[in-house]
């Protein structure tokens, strides 16, 4: 059963895209509809306002959108959700997918392209 983001998480829809939208260069997570994965995009979108392009709503998931790079800083992450996140680790459970290269420390998951 699919979950329209209005339902799931409609302050995420300012960031809705469309497929036209996707840079050339994409990069990017594929998280599965929580309530972590919308304190996450909203932190990807404030750490990043020069590489994030926006969200695809894909169903059970969404495609974070971001061109070549993009950072999620744990320290952003745990202030909107408003509790301890494990990090490395409670992201990575609810990613199912990523575009791009990964790299993941104790502070940031990075995904990125080598050009």
């Amino acid at each position: 059963m699919s979950i329209a983001l209005a339902e799931w998480a409609p302050e995420l829809e300012k960031y809705l895209i469309d497929d036209s939208k996707i840079p050339k260069d994409v990069v990017g997570p594929v998280f599965m509809k929580t309530e972590l994965a919308i304190y996450a995009v909203e932190a990807i979108a404030r750490d990043n306002p020069d590489t994030f392009v926006g969200i695809l709503d894909r169903g059970l998931y969404v495609r974070v959108v971001g061109n070549r790079r993009l950072v999620l800083n744990s320290s952003t992450l745990v202030e909107l959700a408003g509790r301890p996140v494990r990090f490395p680790g409670e992201v990575e459970v609810i990613m199912s997918a990523f575009a791009g290269k990964i790299r993941v420390t104790g502070e940031r998951i990075e995904w990125y392209l080598e050009l």
